[in-house]
């Protein structure tokens, strides 16, 4: 999730061990394996890993915090219910709307009137496939909300679902950590001066709507982001 937050990188971040491996560092992949001369910081793992895993301690699952990015699933009334039928009507008119413009974007290189390769044509895919991404978790979060019924979500409810997510996260096993750090978090920009983390809001609403997570594996089994740019942010 690591990447590098300094100006003109963004490159990923790769760990690095020191003085026999018994350090390890994150480090700008760019600057170590590819030559670039960028500026960005080393900072130890477990540093990186600590001030992030308490950042979302924190501050995403402080009470406050919660209460206020889960208002909206909080004692759905009949009146947010039916304005919920209504955008998930959009929502799915949306989501298949960019299916179609996603396969007609693979028709035109089919035929040739455009390349894999093309600038327009990589972005056009990229924006569509990520605002599929959304309109699909929205999705999904609509409809566990409708499929609730008559049950409420109260406060009680949203202050239980963080006090559970929390001791996921204090867990002494790092693999359970890490894959429940990955449900919440999609982006951690690390640059000299400040590290920002981000992802999108449906990972929480889906959760205290359907209840924490199971893993498979070493994966939950829903995998949505919390975005600052969107939903909400730390």
């Amino acid at each position: 999730m690591a990447k590098c937050g300094e100006p003109g990188c963004g490159s990923g971040m790769t760990v690095r061990s020191g003085k026999g491996g018994r350090y390890h560092y994150y480090v700008c992949n760019e600057r170590v394996n590819n030559g670039r001369t960028c500026q960005g910081p080393s900072i130890p793992r477990d540093l990186l890993d600590k001030a992030v895993l308490d950042a979302v301690a924190r501050q995403l699952l402080a009470p406050m915090r919660l209460q206020a990015l889960l208002a909206d699933v909080v004692n759905l009334s009949d009146q947010q219910r039916t304005r919920r039928e209504e955008e998930l009507v959009h929502a799915r008119a949306e989501q298949s709307r960019l299916r179609t413009a996603i396969q007609r974007l693979l028709i035109l290189v089919e035929e040739g009137a455009i390349g894999p390769r093309d600038p327009a044509f990589a972005e056009r895919m990229a924006t569509n496939r990520a605002a599929l991404t959304a309109a699909s978790a929205r999705i999904d979060t609509l409809e566990a909300q409708l499929a609730r019924g008559s049950r409420r979500i109260t406060e009680e409810t949203v202050a239980k679902f963080g006090e559970l997510l929390l001791a996921k996260l204090r867990d002494d096993d790092p693999a359970l950590r890490t894959a429940y750090l990955r449900m919440l978090v999609s982006d951690v920009r690390v640059s000299r001066e400040i590290i920002v983390i981000s992802g999108r809001r449906a990972a929480l609403e889906k959760g205290v709507s359907s209840g924490i997570p199971r893993l498979e594996g070493t994966v939950p089994i829903f995998d949505r982001e919390w975005c600052r740019l969107q939903d909400s942010n730390l």
